[in-house]
């Protein structure tokens, strides 16, 4: 990792390249998107938001060039460029002229929500998806062998997948792009500042502003059956969720305690996904209560007190 990150700051071309090239892995291995973006980000965190951009446009010129000649495929380029590249870039210049990176994460979430009311003032996304799943992606998943359920029970799932999709995929960008931006803000620490992330994270707070708008969400989307309220909840899930996380680091750090507890709340988040996701909405519901309850402090005094 401190490798690359090196590398790309040898210099503009050295950037561009390795931009360039996780962005061509990642058609192949999804999850390298997370990469690529972080290095715009990390670019425009180090040399300042000018070069930041003059950087994302050069590489979205090669990658639509390259995709385009060999792949005949030019909108690929702008595509990820406006998906990723872009918003990694804003989220960074938040960064550095605001000097805040809750700022920047809570920025991300509120174009997120945006997303989300624009999506439903001005169309039926619940209708977009279904379509999408119908029409294409079971008969994707018919065609790769899968064994697809079919009658009723089958439709009402592909229902209810359609009506939270708008809100599943932007939560899904929201957690991209922050992962994405903390990675950066990792590697440059890493080479200019070692241990700094770490205690910049464990700082995370999102405010009551953030947190209010999250609870009222909570609320509706408990008590309602609004299609548009759940779609946000989602959003306030994944924002609040790495509150949660900065809060346990925080313990961790400050009370010193074992960090086999950070491992094992990464593994019961990722094992319980499936299974209404239970972890990350715990964690969500520890970053919820630190904005007005201040835990980092109580619960750490409270363990200071019982191991005293």
């Amino acid at each position: 990792m401190q490798a690359l990150a090196r590398y790309m700051m040898r210099g503009r071309v050295q950037a561009i390249g390795s931009i360039v090239s996780l962005a061509l892995l990642s058609l192949l291995v999804s999850p390298l998107a997370i990469f690529t973006t972080a290095g715009v980000a990390l670019v425009t965190l180090v040399h300042g938001y000018r070069e930041g951009l003059k950087s994302l446009i050069v590489a979205t010129v090669v990658l639509t060039v390259f995709t385009g000649v060999a792949l005949n495929q030019t909108a690929i380029g702008m595509e990820l460029a406006l998906k990723f590249w872009l918003p990694a870039w804003f989220l960074a210049s938040i960064v550095i002229t605001k000097s805040s990176m809750s700022l920047a994460i809570v920025v991300a979430a509120t174009l997120s929500c945006l997303l989300v009311l624009g999506f439903y003032f001005f169309t039926d996304p619940a209708a977009h998806w279904y379509e999408v799943i119908s029409k294409q992606l079971l008969p994707m998943l018919k065609e790769a062998g899968m064994e697809i359920q079919e009658g009723p029970e089958a439709e009402k799932l592909w229902q209810f997948m359609s009506k939270i999709m708008t809100g599943s995929a932007l939560a899904l960008f929201l957690a991209l792009q922050t992962i994405s931006l903390l990675l950066a803000r990792w590697w440059q620490a890493l080479l200019y500042n070692p241990g700094g992330f770490a205690q910049e994270f464990r700082q995370l707070r999102f405010g009551m502003v953030a947190a209010s708008i999250a609870l009222v969400t909570t609320i509706f989307a408990i008590t309602t059956v609004n299609e548009m309220v759940l779609n946000l909840f989602f959003i306030m899930i994944v924002l609040m969720m790495f509150q949660g996380l900065a809060v346990i680091h925080h313990l961790v750090a400050k009370c010193k305690l074992s960090p086999s507890l950070l491992i094992g709340v990464y593994v019961i988040m990722l094992f319980t996904l499936q299974h209404g996701a239970v972890g990350l909405l715990f964690i969500a519901l520890i970053g919820l209560l630190d904005n007005g309850l201040n835990l980092r402090f109580r619960l750490c005094t409270k363990v200071q007190d019982e191991l005293n």
